[in-house]
């Protein structure tokens, strides 16, 4: 296996047609000695270079045995990649979430570094969050070939900050990219559960953290969307249970969050902000989104709009469809079915003219453990 230290740059529904391009497949099952690789996410630097990470698990049977990411590098639009690397090790210091001991979805000893979730800058470099063990937040910046420039720096007490309004026990940022929008500022959304449902993972409320200093400091966002957010509103129907948020910025400058969770009416969630931190309108659902639960992903196409991605499929995770709005996340009127077979969480970057997918493909053996993560891309004007 090989590992990541600093300074080591990495070289080496009314549907559209299905993509005709078999996608590339970066990490299946086995690789680096891994029983499983899921939540890919995709960060395209100011260079152009193409930054995959996916988290590897080491025991698929047990949900949260000890899980590493990894990342691979293109600098050639996805036609090569350097090889698998490990980007990040759990702190000497780390130790079990007491909830996932507690509730028999961890087994004693395993510590999980998961949720890699990168951020692009203008300067050239990538701003890294990850979380370790659901229960401490860790940050890194690296260069647009995943190479660190320092060590990672602890940044929970960020997220202490929202106790006062969600007593969590486990926090996550991503999975997938953040954004830097035009004023220079960091926005990565981020989840919090109070442990209380299931194994202690269905979120509690959704957020986003910030930094306006280049990522030396972060901090935090206003609630999004809580648990039966949308009870007794203007909406009349409950938000349950919302957790994994996708952002991008659309041509006006709006900050989009786009989020997955449990209602009945079957629809993704979302909600807009001036500036991605504050001042969020109320999370309303998106008709022409549905809701497999499972993570979507987003991104903006530039002048052609947002570009969203998830499941289009509601028994089932299958038929990962992108979706284009022009009108900064209303509608979702044209689609592109990217893989129409079993496929998974997913990420998505784009420059306007090309839109690239990580995702997860193929089921051993159920829909929730894909064989593989896979790359490919498709031409925004095939949403058109």
């Amino acid at each position: 296996m090989k590992y990541l230290p600093a300074f080591l740059g990495i070289l080496a529904v009314g549907l559209a047609s299905v993509s005709a391009d078999e996608p590339t497949i970066l990490f299946k099952q086995g690789d680096n000695d891994f029983g499983i690789f899921r939540a890919p996410g995709l960060v395209r630097a100011a260079s152009g270079n193409l930054i995959v990470s996916a988290e590897g698990r080491k025991n698929p049977e047990m949900r949260w045995s000890e899980t590493r990411p990894f990342i691979r590098v293109s600098t050639d639009g996805g036609k090569s990649w350097s090889d698998a690397a490990q980007f990040a090790d759990a702190p000497a210091d780390a130790k079990p979430n007491p909830i996932f001991v507690e509730k028999g979805a961890a087994e004693a000893g395993q510590i999980g570094v998961h949720n890699l979730t990168g951020t692009a800058d203008k300067d050239g470099g990538i701003h890294w969050l990850y979380a370790v063990d659901f229960h401490r937040v860790f940050y890194v910046k690296t260069d647009d070939k995943g190479s660190k420039s320092g060590d990672a720096v602890e940044i929970t007490a960020t997220f202490d900050k929202f106790k006062e309004e969600v007593d969590w026990k486990v926090i996550a940022p991503g999975p997938g990219h953040g954004i830097q929008l035009a004023s220079g500022r960091l926005v990565v959304p981020v989840w919090l559960s109070d442990g209380s449902e299931g194994i202690g993972l269905q979120a509690a409320a959704v957020s986003t953290i910030y930094s306006d200093d280049g990522g030396k400091t972060w901090e935090r966002g206003e609630i999004v969307a809580k648990h039966f957010t949308l009870e007794n509103t203007k909406t009349g129907t409950p938000i349950e249970l919302p957790s994994e948020g996708a952002i991008a910025q659309a041509k006006d400058g709006t900050v989009v969050l786009n989020i997955r969770n449990k209602a009945l009416k079957g629809n993704r969630a979302q909600a807009t902000s001036a500036d991605g931190a504050t001042g969020w309108s109320e999370a309303v659902f998106v008709d022409g989104l549905m809701e497999p639960i499972c993570q979507g992903s987003l991104t903006s196409a530039g002048d052609a709009g947002l570009v969203f991605a998830n499941p289009a499929n509601m028994i089932m995770r299958k038929s990962l469809t992108a979706r284009l709005s022009t009108d900064g996340g209303k509608t979702w009127p044209a689609s592109y079915v990217i893989d129409d077979g079993i496929a998974g969480y997913s990420d998505l970057a784009s420059d306007g003219t090309t839109t690239w997918v990580v995702y997860e493909r193929g089921a051993a053996p159920s829909d929730r453990d894909p064989e593989a993560i896979a790359f490919t891309s498709f031409g925004v004007d095939a949403l058109k």
